[in-house]
């Protein structure tokens, strides 16, 4: 799965349904016609003793009334477990059945000794009432004779069951109770007489739902035509644990099986699933209704949260891989023409993957389906992908460069995991990064081979591994294996953890074992496991053998998965030189936290590492007498380490191009030397080395490491530099400098600056739409920038193209659209607000819609502002899928927004939690979104106190990060404005 665009389970709905009966059945007693009655106290005493007994016998008879067998009931562990699996649920709970009585199975997880091979679902749909009709049949065998199993099943209604033998269902074992632990979303069957592990058997289930209306499980969705007509479509998204509600199975990544689908459907639909069909007919229980049947070819074993499929009205265009994979994009009819892109990409991408691995692709086709309503970017379902529509259309003459690459990446993302969690899964969500770490980063390598000109890998730095360390440096990050266990802990680990440092981590490995050995590697790799399960552990146990056993990965990647964070490497050189033809350096690494200056006012969550919190680190550097073409690398294991080099030498760079997940100090000197070779000449730098530079310097200031006016006067440099990814890593940190600064006495003076820095790079990239794809993206942020600054001169230009469009219909080329777009609105009025807002209405281009509600957030006036957050509230305006980008960028819009947005979210909580319901990831993404830039001690204390007594599920770990952030930026704000004040009343006198 794509995490949800940076800009981009209701688990405990059960548990507060449990508490609401049980507060029924106190109040009950309320309303009974009772008499009131004497005693004695001698009869009230014997009273009281026998219920007391009586009660007491209750309890025992219940506790053992259920299954025995190796059960673990109350808290017990059951032997078949490991040690250290973790997830127990806690001895003080006691799991509570629906129907009041205890439930047997106390642990999260299934129990093993029952494994499903097959499944045959049947399906209806009723896109009209909503309603679904299922009947599922699991085959399943047993290592142990049992008396019971247990599945998963989440707010779907049981109409029949039974266990019969897979071979003769004319043999029926009998269930003697089921039980539905619904704040478990676990049932078990118990039935009369023991199941033998000799036979194989049969659990046929039938069962009713509703099609969801949040963007999880089987659930609706819609689009509107040209002429108006709002059409349905029912789709599934199942990533992690939401194919329990769709329909009764074992939800967990280690019980793969195999899937044969039939779906019910009227005949102007058509119905998709995994496998291609083999048959459609009518069905003989709904004649004269209409309904067809679609029988589909059974599937590969997989996980069932890889299970998909969809009943829609859509077309498709199609193409074939060179090995003979039909491939289809599926879209509504009017967005058809924008699918061409995707196709081709998706084509010639599954060809280079099914080469790199060399792995063929296993399935007979692979499907792409648009989706308007999804929550997150994609997912990657086996042969039948689901995306967001921004994700997967293209419209050459309306979408620009930036979301044109999004649709390549995206893509790219989830055809690798076709491969890296579709033919080879994590046993458990503790390795989610296996997944998601390995398509971040072969999408990259995907998009560069059918892109080549696009320098993928060089943004490769900012988008993963600078991403990657932004959260990683908070106490508030975890490991990158991380124990989880209900859906609720789940969910929180599809962050930048996961994907972005789990990418970076990858890329650091293919820079010291090789290219070639890595490929090696994950062949060997994805043919041990293929339609199997794989840990951690697996993966560097093949790697190390591709290396010939001379790199022991295992050793060095285990201090990087199994404890949170990244070393700061401090570099220095020694006065004194070892020999009469060297100099020595030193580097010291110890863990680096933003917010290690205020540890006493930060809730650290962390726990002591194995490690100590030191690495293995691949240390590479060149310095001013070689080139970022001749690197060396010392190897720090986990140890402070000492090395010489050429006397001549004036400076040296660590950590080329940034390939490694840690950040660099440097001595004074060496900080001097580096910035004043930036000043003298900074080509001599790599453009990654440029943007490592910028983002180191300006990180380690924001951890109160370096004094303000180091990045400051590295920043200088700047007024040369033409590259976009040295200068994508400044606009990211001086936008966030002007967020935190915005309610300080240097806020002006700071923008003063910026507009004296980009005034020159504005004029360099112009007007004109032309030029590389990098010269096309750096273009549009420079423009953009320097409107939000208030550079004059662009903005006249930009505000003069805005009036040609609104009055005169003129063209606006797609890659100037934002830069235009922005300063009609911002330096607009009602108006042109209006004017926008009609644009995104009738706009059926989904990378158009997405750039008119981003910059309609950012008008200057709070009226327009307020009313935008309104719209949020009525979905037929605004998606739920979108409502955070908009938040968020109400939010960006200095501390106005930031109030209107955080006043916005505390009075429509509770309707936010019914939208997306408190399991998701967005619940926590819009509490970041709109919290974490505020940089006030009061605006701390409103944030706490709010969310002092409100459980936000999953979001739990964003409010922590975004709590923590938040008292970082009051601490670099209260520590450093003066010292920006001083910097830039100094820098402006020495101008004139």
């Amino acid at each position: 799965m794509v995490e949800p665009e940076v800009e981009d389970v209701a688990f405990l709905t059960a548990i507060n349904h449990y508490r609401d009966n049980q507060d029924m059945l106190h109040k009950s007693g309320i309303y009974e016609h009772t008499a009131v009655t004497a005693c004695s106290r001698r009869t009230a005493l014997i009273m009281t003793s026998a219920t007391l007994f009586l009660m007491f016998l209750c309890s025992v008879i219940i506790a053992y009334a259920g299954p025995q067998n190796d059960c673990p009931c109350i808290g017990e562990k059951p032997i078949f477990l490991p040690d250290d699996d973790g997830v127990n649920r806690s001895r003080s709970v006691i799991p509570i059945a629906t129907n009041g009585d205890i439930f047997p199975w106390n642990n999260v997880r299934l129990p093993t000794f029952a494994r499903p091979y097959s499944y045959h679902i049947r399906i209806h749909p009723n896109l009209t009432n909503l309603d679904v009709k299922g009947q599922v049949l699991i085959n399943f065998r047993l290592t142990r004779d049992t008396d019971y199993i247990v599945f998963h099943s989440k707010n779907l209604t049981i109409v029949e069951k039974r266990v019969v033998n897979a071979n003769n269902h004319e043999i029926i074992y009998e269930v003697s109770r089921m039980l539905e632990y619904s704040a478990g979303q676990q049932m078990l069957l118990e039935f009369e007489e023991s199941l033998s592990a000799e036979h194989n058997y049969t659990l046929i289930i039938k069962y009713t739902t509703r099609l969801s209306r949040e963007l999880e499980g089987f659930y609706l969705s819609s689009y509107t035509t040209s002429n108006g007509e709002r059409r349905y479509l029912a789709t599934t998204h199942f990533e992690p644990t939401y194919a329990r509600s769709a329909f009764p199975c074992f939800d967990e990544p280690q019980f793969k099986a195999r899937f044969r689908m039939s779906i019910l459907r009227n005949r102007f639909h058509i119905a998709l699933f995994n496998m291609p069909i083999k048959e459609s007919v009518d069905d003989g229980l709904y004649m004269g209704v209409g309904l067809m049947r679609d029988d589909f070819e059974e599937s590969v074993e997989m996980s069932t949260y890889l299970v998909a499929f969809v009943v829609c009205d859509y077309q498709y265009v199609h193409a074939q891989t060179s090995q003979g994979v039909a491939v289809r994009v599926y879209a509504p009819p009017e967005l058809l023409s924008q699918t061409s892109f995707a196709l081709n990409t998706a084509t010639k991408v599954m060809d280079h993957y099914t080469e790199f691995f060399g792995v063929p692709y296993p399935l007979p086709k692979q499907d792409l389906i648009a989706i308007p309503d999804f929550g997150a970017g994609a997912m990657e379902n086996w042969g039948l992908i689901t995306y967001r529509e921004t994700s997967i259309l293209y419209d050459e003459n309306e979408t620009s460069a930036a979301a044109h690459q999004w649709v390549a990446v995206v893509v790219a993302h989830e055809l690798a995991h076709q491969w890296f969690g579709n033919l080879v899964t994590m046993r458990w969500w503790n390795d989610l990064w296996l997944n998601e770490g390995f398509a971040s980063f072969l999408e990259y390598r995907g998009v560069e081979h059918v892109m080549p000109g696009w320098s993928m890998m060089a943004q490769f730095v900012l988008d993963k591994t600078q991403q990657g360390l932004k959260l990683d440096a908070l106490s508030t990050s975890h490991p990158i294996s991380v124990s989880v266990h209900d859906p609720v802990e789940i969910e929180a680990i599809f962050d930048s953890i996961s994907y972005s440092k789990g990418a970076a981590l990858l890329y650091m490995l293919e820079k010291f074992l090789g290219l070639k050995t890595l490929r090696s590697g994950l062949n060997d790799y994805l043919n041990t496991h293929k339609y199997s399960n794989a840990e951690t552990e697996d993966l560097w146990t093949v790697l190390s053998k591709h290396a010939n056993e001379t790199v022991q990965v295992k050793l060095i990647m285990d201090t990087w998965t199994h404890q949170m964070g990244f070393p700061m490497i401090k570099i220095s050189r020694e006065n004194s030189s070892s020999s009469n033809n060297a100099v020595s350096f030193t580097a010291m690494q110890s863990r680096f936290l933003l917010t290690s200056e205020i540890a006493n006012m930060v809730k650290n969550r962390a726990e002591p590492s194995p490690y100590g919190y030191k690495w293995f680190v691949p240390l590479s550097f060149y310095t001013d007498i070689t080139s970022y073409r001749e690197q060396e690398v010392v190897w720090m294991n986990m140890t402070d380490v000492r090395f010489e080099v050429d006397p001549k030498v004036r400076w040296l760079k660590a950590n080329v191009n940034q390939s490694g997940f840690y950040r660099v100090n440097y001595d004074d000197g060496l900080w001097n030397e580096l910035i004043g070779q930036l000043k003298l000449n900074h080509e001599v730098f790599s453009a990654a080395d440029r943007a490592s530079l910028i983002d180191d310097v300006f990180t380690l200031c924001r951890a109160g490491v370096l004094n303000v006016t180091v990045p400051l006067e590295l920043s200088k440099y700047l007024y040369k530099e033409r590259d976009f990814v040295p200068w994508a890593t400044a606009l990211d940190h001086f936008q966030n400098w002007s967020k935190f600064l915005s309610e300080s006495s240097p806020y002006r003076m700071f923008l003063d600056y910026m507009k004296n820095l980009l005034a020159p790079v504005a004029r360099s990239v112009g007007w004109e739409d032309k030029g590389t794809h990098l010269q096309k993206l750096m273009r549009s942020d420079i423009l953009a920038s320097a409107i939000l600054c208030g550079i004059e001169d662009v903005v006249k230009e930009a505000k003069n193209k805005f009036d040609e469009w609104m009055y005169e219909n003129k063209r606006i080329p797609p890659n100037m659209r934002e830069v235009i777009y922005l300063a009609g609105v911002r330096h607009g009025d009602v108006k042109e607000w209006n004017f926008c807002w009609d644009k995104y209405n009738q706009s059926h281009v989904p990378s158009e819609r997405k750039l008119l509600l981003k910059v309609l957030g950012t008008s200057n006036d709070p009226w327009l502002l307020q009313r935008y957050l309104s719209t949020t509230l009525d979905s037929s305006k605004i998606k739920a899928q979108d409502v955070k980008m908009v938040l968020g960028v109400v939010a960006s819009q200095g501390s106005q927004g930031q109030l209107l947005a955080w006043r916005h979210l505390k009075a429509n909580w509770n309707h936010l939690q019914t939208l997306f319901g408190n399991g998701t990831f967005t619940m926590g993404g819009l509490i970041t979104a709109v919290t974490s830039h505020f940089a006030t001690e009061y605006d701390f204390k409103e944030v706490s106190d709010f969310f002092r007594n409100i459980d936000v599920g999953s979001g739990t770990r964003a409010l922590e990060q975004s709590m923590e952030m938040i008292q970082l930026n009051v601490h670099w704000v209260n520590n450093n404005e003066a010292q920006i004040y001083d910097w830039l009343t100094k820098n402006e006198k020495s101008k004139h």
